[in-house]
């Protein structure tokens, strides 16, 4: 299903209105009050966004991207709010909840780990907001990562700084505060540069990128019985573009972790539409940047092994797929 895009598809009038449950009595239609409950509803289209609690905090992305700015303020007090720019936005078309990342927009947050006489590799933080209208989701600001010459990004869960907030008046106030140590800050940017630099020195050849990818991001082959032609197609189209990336980073970069790493947050960060894929692109960035953190500090271990690295993954996917089918609701067959 098509996915909002621009930031005018998703900042638009919010309206909070009780809930009514309708029916007929002696031929008469009757109208009664819901107690505890609101709706969320689209004012411009009229559509309800969500049902949800008379204590939710309604925030609309007009309001919630105005908090981000102060996050950016706060985080990097070296830059002007006129400096951040809204790069991405990322929502269903239902627009029950949305992803806004910002990212600055001149050089002063630029770093790289590449010697000046080697190709430049420019990284810079942008600044995603979450915020939801059907309670499923809490206001969140992650800072994340990305590769400026292809906007490849990641976030790095329970390590780069991130704030949370259930939509309720205890949680959201009139103003949120954030509160950031700017000496931990700078040291998850030297940590970030560290592993980066880290991955060009781990060989992967090229047979191993797909593998790798799919093992990272949990990408697995339709299960038995549900091998229709359409989920099958689907797989070879998945398979197909994760070849030309590899080969295209493996060219670029050389047959190495950091290629195989690229390769990794472009998907993530441009999934492809595709039924065997399940994930959004939020929690793509952050499953490519937990193993980021992960794979960082197996690589140095001195007897590591690609191969046993990508076993393991392999074992994980089995063991998921397993939990998966024990778990999935039996299936009803119609008697026609």
């Amino acid at each position: 299903m098509p996915r909002l895009s621009q930031l005018e598809d998703v900042v638009f009038p919010v309206e909070e209105h009780p809930v009514f449950v309708s029916y007929a009595e002696d031929s008469i239609e009757r109208r009664l009050a819901v107690p505890g409950k609101k709706a969320i509803v689209n004012g411009k289209n009229h559509r309800v966004l969500g049902i949800v609690s008379r204590d939710y905090r309604l925030v609309n992305n007009a309001e919630a991207l105005e908090m981000a700015l102060t996050c950016c303020r706060t985080a990097f007090p070296e830059t002007k709010p006129s400096e951040w720019q809204v790069k991405t936005v990322d929502a269903p078309s239902t627009a029950g909840y949305c992803h806004l990342d910002l990212v600055h927009n001149t050089n002063t947050l630029d770093f790289g780990f590449v010697p000046p006489k080697e190709r430049p590799e420019i990284f810079g933080p942008f600044i995603r907001v979450t915020n939801s209208y059907n309670g499923l989701r809490a206001l969140a600001f992650d800072i994340g990562f990305y590769r400026k010459v292809c906007s490849n990004g990641l976030i790095i869960p329970e390590t780069i700084i991130r704030f949370k907030f259930d939509h309720t008046r205890r949680d959201i106030g009139k103003t949120i505060e954030f509160e950031i140590d700017q000496d931990r800050l700078a040291k998850f940017k030297t940590d970030f540069n560290d592993a980066l630099a880290g991955l060009r020195h781990c060989a992967v050849q090229r047979t191993q990128f797909e593998p790798l990818i799919r093992g990272v991001l949990l990408l697995q082959p339709p299960q038995p019985g549900q091998q229709d032609s359409r989920l099958a197609a689907d797989w070879r189209r998945l398979g197909a573009h994760l070849s030309d990336m590899s080969t295209r980073y493996a060219d670029e970069l050389g047959e190495n972790a950091y290629a195989a790493f690229n390769a990794i947050t472009e998907f993530a960060s441009r999934p492809p539409q595709n039924r065997c894929l399940h994930r959004s692109r939020h929690s793509l960035q952050r499953i490519a940047g937990s193993w980021l953190t992960s794979f960082n500090a197996a690589c140095r271990i001195p007897d590591f092994s690609m191969d046993d690295h990508l076993a393991q993954l392999s074992l994980t996917h089995a063991r998921d797929a397993s939990m998966t089918r024990k778990v999935a609701p039996p299936i009803l067959e119609l008697a026609h």
